[in-house]
């Protein structure tokens, strides 16, 4: 609908026309405002807030190899870190794309935790590497609650059930 000032001849047939007023802009206005914090309120975690995140974690681990992110269209592992070729010992972690957008800050930091997990595996005990092992290093840096929505997010994708408690470790009691 176009906002149109009527002239005298329409003012008789005011029910097709809008009539353009102060009220309208400042509607308009807000409604454009509302929508930019909305859209503000949760930017999607990308590949360089991921990097920042691996390096901080890198850090905190005592991992002296680089690790590089990548975020692709398509992993089948849908998030998986592997070893590159050359002299330099660097990992690349792939991060699915579509995996990725969906996920909190905490569980992109669970994420992260688990990969880099794998990370000191391989350059600590390298034939030892399990998905438990890489949780409990992960668990250095996150709880073991943020890594469990993880875990249903990636069974929901992969249609299969995940065993917690052979992944996670069993739960520990609670204090009483």
């Amino acid at each position: 609908m176009a906002f149109v000032r009527p002239g005298p001849q329409d003012s008789t047939n005011s029910s097709r026309v809008v009539r353009f007023s102060p009220a309208w802009l400042f509607l308009a206005l807000c409604v454009g405002v509302s929508y930019q914090l909305v859209r503000a309120e949760g930017p999607r975690p990308d590949r360089e807030f991921v990097q920042g995140l691996v390096d901080d974690s890198r850090n905190r681990l005592s991992i002296p190899q680089e690790v590089r992110v990548a975020v692709v269209p398509k992993n089948a592992l849908i998030v998986s870190v592997e070893r590159q070729p050359g002299p330099d010992g660097a990992f690349l972690l792939l991060f699915e794309e579509a995996f990725l957008v969906q996920l909190t800050e905490d569980e992109v930091k669970a994420v992260v935790a688990h990969e880099l997990g794998h990370v000191w595996i391989f350059t600590h005990h390298p034939y030892l590497q399990t998905e438990q092992l890489a949780n409990q290093i992960a668990m250095r840096l996150v709880t073991r609650e943020s890594l469990e929505p993880v875990y249903a997010k990636v069974q929901k994708r992969i249609g299969d059930a995940v065993d917690l408690a052979r992944n996670l470790g069993d739960k520990p009691a609670a204090d009483h």
